[in-house]
């Protein structure tokens, strides 16, 4: 992965290009070398998840030190606090939800990354450990996204940042757990959120965009592994169609929080993420949405590896500073 982009070209072949976006070289050689290396998702859950955990350490960054750190709880939920060096006083707070299908992930799995987006931001962020299934069927996972943003505006002045500049962000999962949030905060008559961060969020479990043809299989999230996910985080079939599951059904979208919408080129939820961004724009809210082109699902968790990924997330750091800095 760090040999030189020509090296690499000669090692990966022929570039893969789909609709006019060539995936990036390096993203490229990794798919191919877990292909001939036979290695695949396992099917049972605590070894995902000890995967996913493992797995972290050949592509995250190297985390930048902080100013402090603070584990707490949020009713039963853990949750730690990352407060940069570079966060001025009363900077924003963003409350992070990780990715991994609403079954994977933890805050340790994402914590290099989220350290580069606290640094990179001047942000304050609050990632938490939302209950998972199959433990916790939906909508337990979407219950903790609202207690913990109400938490976070309750406390954020505990730990230097304004309590009225508080986002909500996360990746895949996360991302449909920010979206969601944004919808029941106005619902139950909440405070909106002052931003939401999508990064390739999962919006729509009835898997109807293109994209989700285009990429069933070979680029990271495949078809079958949304299957997967989706029998262990909903208790059936019917509700893919709650609007608290998928975003996108909810009949109102005016009046929600400003939204950084962040997909990728090369992944299986690249439609739907740009068919939610149009959406939130058509009923008149603030829209600032990017699709980095040559990268798969999971690249903002790839940054230690992939140079474009990491690129990647640099711009997605500027915005949150644009946000909540």
């Amino acid at each position: 992965m760090a040999l030189p982009r020509d090296a690499l070209r000669r090692i990966a072949g022929k570039p893969v290009v789909v609709d006019g976006n060539t995936l990036d070289v390096q993203t490229q050689v990794m798919l191919d070398s877990m292909r001939r290396l036979g290695i695949v998702q396992a099917d049972d859950v605590e070894q995902s998840r000890r995967e996913m955990e493992e797995d972290k350490h050949a592509v995250a960054p190297v985390p930048p030190a902080m100013e402090s750190e603070r584990d707490v709880m949020i009713e039963q939920m853990r949750a730690r606090i990352y407060r940069p060096k570079t966060a001025r006083a009363n900077a924003g707070m963003l409350v992070f939800f990780h990715g991994g299908g609403f079954v994977c992930g933890s805050i340790d799995s994402h914590e290099e990354a989220v350290k580069v987006l606290a640094h990179e931001s001047g942000v304050v962020v609050c990632s938490v450990d939302y209950r998972l299934g199959p433990e916790h069927m939906f909508p337990a996972a979407i219950d903790d996204a609202v207690t913990g943003y109400a938490w976070a505006r309750q406390h954020a002045a505990e730990f230097g940042a304004d309590p009225k500049r508080v986002g909500v962000g996360g990746d895949s999962a996360g991302g449909n757990m920010s979206a969601v949030a944004c919808h029941m905060c106005k619902q139950l008559e909440l405070p909106q959120p002052s931003h939401q961060l999508l990064i390739y969020p999962a919006i729509d479990w009835s898997r109807s965009c293109e994209s989700h043809k285009t990429f069933a299989k070979g680029f990271f999230l495949e078809d079958q592994r949304t299957h997967w996910f989706e029998n262990r985080y909903l208790n059936r079939v019917e509700e893919r169609d709650d609007p608290r599951a998928s975003p996108m059904k909810f009949g109102d979208f005016s009046n929600l929080a400003p939204a950084t919408i962040v997909t990728a080129g090369f992944d299986i939820l690249r439609d739907e993420g740009a068919k939610y961004a149009a959406m939130l724009e058509r009923a008149g809210n603030q829209v600032d949405f990017c699709v980095e082109a040559s990268l798969i699902h999971g690249f903002f968790n790839m940054g230690g590896a992939v140079t474009l990924a990491r690129a990647a997330n640099t711009r997605i750091a500027a915005r949150l500073h644009e946000a909540l800095g």
